[in-house]
């Protein structure tokens, strides 16, 4: 009897000391862990979220759909479709320190085209971002049956004044076409091509163009303020979360680590362009004859016959807006930073931009300098990659200082000119920073399979943060 009360009262004591063990390791289990895909999902979704947000591209080309099939329609929105999202998206989310450059580069030169006609920065913004786009009126009734439905419309588009020259060619800007089908509803025209600043300005100053007021330019944004919600309380989790992980001594996965160097750029990039106008899909409508070409549009002329590298290093430089001829093309590039003076701040702030940003964005990969790895080799590669994109933004601008003060030293003495040798030596530093870049970005898909432990426990606090 004794033995059976023995056993009984250790039995009871083991259970009793199991269901504690259980009890404890069960909200550790379940509260203080987090899962793999877990990881992947919140990672992902912060990038995607800050990019989706933060980035403010230009006006894509105007298309009037009106008289087309169902098919013709869904080509067009497919096309667009790539060019003006899918195509932004993957060279922001590869390159975002170049698409700070453009956006910090924009930020000054809408800034200069604003203070010049004594204007808003949102409209600077408007004008350099191909807000205005020329049209050509198609020529579809007689001169009567123009007048008479003028006669019926008061007032056509508030922003543009109709020449006398254009409504005696039938193109005044309530002149019908034979694709319209309700008389009441305005004629689009056929697009020429994006309106320059020089070109704007002009107009503008010759009293044949007006600015949309700021109210109508917010209107003509498609920003949601959910979205925007939701993307502040997902990027505050995120960073709260890394800073939280650090001071609890817990390691960050090294996917953590990368996505928190996005999310940092995209708040800067939202920062620089906070006063531009977010997804235009259509431009104001201008049916001015342009005026002259400026000396600057003149020099822009004769750039079309430039030679694919030098265009190239140009645009690895985030200066392409210097020689780009809007009169030559049909819509403005997604990230055209428009056009400023060769000399002028704004490329060398858009250059030191992405130089200090580069290095910033390598900087923060020491965070998983001392985290643990699968391998030796790979704890060698990340740090490898690590020192190479934060070290080569600034040698970069050492090596073309170098090398400038060398080139001119043989101009100097032999009269050679040095621009091959400058064009040479920056072209063999994206290579090396966009190869450390690939090496973290592998590396943080490749160590998902072989986390350690302490990588999944979570902060106490996380889950009383909102976050997705």
């Amino acid at each position: 009897m004794a033995l059976a009360l023995a056993v009984y009262s250790l039995s009871g004591r083991a259970a009793q000391d199991l269901a504690s063990n259980t009890t404890e390791c069960l909200p550790s289990c379940a509260s203080q862990y987090r899962s793999l895909p877990g990881i992947v999902f919140s990672c992902l979704t912060t990038v995607f979220l800050c990019i989706w947000v933060a980035l403010h591209l230009n006006v894509p080309e105007p298309v009037d759909t009106r008289g087309m099939g169902y098919l013709a329609r869904f080509k067009i929105w497919i096309r667009s479709f790539f060019r003006c999202t899918v195509v932004p998206v993957f060279v922001t989310l590869a390159f975002p320190e170049w698409v700070l450059g453009i956006a910090v580069r924009q930020f000054f030169v809408a800034s200069r085209v604003a203070k010049e006609i004594d204007a808003t920065r949102q409209q600077g913004f408007f004008i350099i971002m191909g807000g205005f786009h020329l049209f050509k009126r198609s020529q579809g009734l007689s001169n009567n049956q123009v007048e008479n439905r003028k006669e019926n419309i008061e007032e056509t588009h508030p922003l543009v004044e109709t020449s006398a020259v254009e409504a005696r060619e039938g193109r005044g800007s309530c002149a019908p076409s034979n694709r319209m089908a309700n008389p009441f509803e305005e004629e689009v025209g056929e697009p020429v091509h994006p309106l320059d600043q020089f070109d704007v300005c002009r107009l503008l100053k010759d009293g044949k163009l007006y600015l949309p007021p700021p109210a109508e330019l917010q209107d003509k944004c498609k920003s949601d303020g959910l979205a925007k919600f939701l993307v502040v309380v997902q990027t505050l989790w995120f960073i709260t979360q890394c800073i939280g992980r650090k001071v609890s001594k817990l390691p960050l996965t090294e996917l953590e680590v990368v996505t928190l160097g996005h999310t940092l750029l995209a708040v800067a990039m939202y920062i620089a362009w906070w006063d531009k106008p977010y997804r235009v899909t259509f431009p104001i409508r201008v049916y001015e004859t342009p005026p002259e070409r400026t000396k600057e549009q003149k020099e822009l002329e004769k750039m079309e016959d430039i030679n694919f590298w030098r265009i190239a290093i140009w645009y690895v430089m985030g200066i392409q807006g210097a020689y780009i001829d809007l009169r030559s093309v049909k819509r403005v590039g997604m990230f055209y930073p428009g056009y400023s003076k060769r000399e002028d701040f704004s490329d060398y702030g858009g250059i030191l931009t992405m130089v200090i940003v580069g290095t910033v964005f390598g900087a923060v990969h020491f965070l998983a300098w001392s985290s643990p790895f699968p391998s030796p080799h790979m704890q060698f590669l990340w740090r490898f990659a690590t020192i190479v994109m934060t070290v080569v933004p600034p040698a970069a601008v050492v090596v073309l200082v170098v090398v400038s003060g060398v080139g001119f030293i043989i101009w100097s003495l032999v009269r050679i000119a040095p621009g091959g040798w400058i064009v040479f030596s920056l072209a063999l530093v994206p290579p090396l920073y966009f190869v450390g870049r690939g090496i973290t970005i592998v590396l943080a898909l490749v160590t998902l399979a072989a986390l350690p432990l302490d990588a999944y426990r979570d902060v106490e606090w996380s889950d009383f943060f909102p976050h997705i």
